[in-house]
């Protein structure tokens, strides 16, 4: 979803690997996506005062804001967020959406805020052991274009976890696997657990490329608030 790990930053550094160094052979579920089929977003709250605060075994706290606002990037329309850490003033904005059954957020693909590739994080009709694939190029200085590949799954469904003091049942579990080079050789692993109505309440990010970069991220929700 990476900022989607933490949902989005995991996702845009996995992606940057990718693009590095990735060679896609067929179209992922992201690349037909019908303009005409939005639906409005009810994977978690977008109604403002309602907030998701993280905390990482890795880096500072940060708290993701839902906004109340839409807006059109790609041609698609998106429910507004913005995500803040602890230590820095500004905001990072996020966007989410629902195209049919699919649950869609955004990759920054540069880190300009203004180059973003569409990325199905989540089917609504998905049952334990459904998969699905992530596909997209960006074109950069020096490299030419490049591809990007990732292999989802909804590995568990309905589960109880335990995250410090609070119990979340329902819990949903999909994995990703992120594969790259000519012979699509797995170079990391993104997992992210949820409660629908709720949002995200762990992710995970594992990624190791030739052992030139290696990335081990975890955070979970360790507040929130969800105005009615």
């Amino acid at each position: 979803m990476i900022s989607v790990l933490k949902f989005n930053r995991s996702l845009f550094l996995a992606a940057v690997l990718l693009l590095i160094m990735a060679s896609c052979k067929k179209q992922g579920i992201n690349q037909n996506l019908d303009p005409n089929n939005q639906k409005p977003y009810d994977f978690m709250s977008t109604k403002s005062g309602s907030y998701w605060r993280y905390g990482s075994r890795e880096g500072v706290p940060y708290t993701r804001y839902a906004r109340n606002m839409d807006t059109v990037k790609n041609g698609l329309k998106y429910s507004y967020y913005e995500q803040q850490e602890d230590t820095v003033g500004g905001f990072t904005p996020e966007y989410f959406g629902k195209n049919g059954p699919l649950y869609i957020t955004l990759i920054d693909l540069d880190g300009n805020k203004d180059n973003y590739m569409e990325y199905v994080f989540w089917k609504e009709d998905a049952v334990q052991g459904d998969s699905w694939t992530n596909t997209g190029s960006a074109s950069y200085p020096g490299l030419g274009n490049v591809s990007l590949l990732t292999s989802s799954n909804e590995t568990e469904a309905g589960i109880t976890m335990k995250i410090d003091t609070a119990t979340y049942t329902n819990v949903v579990h999909v994995h990703s696997d992120i594969k790259g080079g000519a012979f699509n050789f797995k170079v990391g692993t993104l997992d992210f657990w949820f409660v629908k109505n709720l949002g995200v309440i762990r992710e995970e990010a594992h990624i190791n490329v030739l052992n030139a970069y290696k990335l081990d991220h975890t955070d979970s929700l360790i507040s929130y608030h969800i105005v009615p």
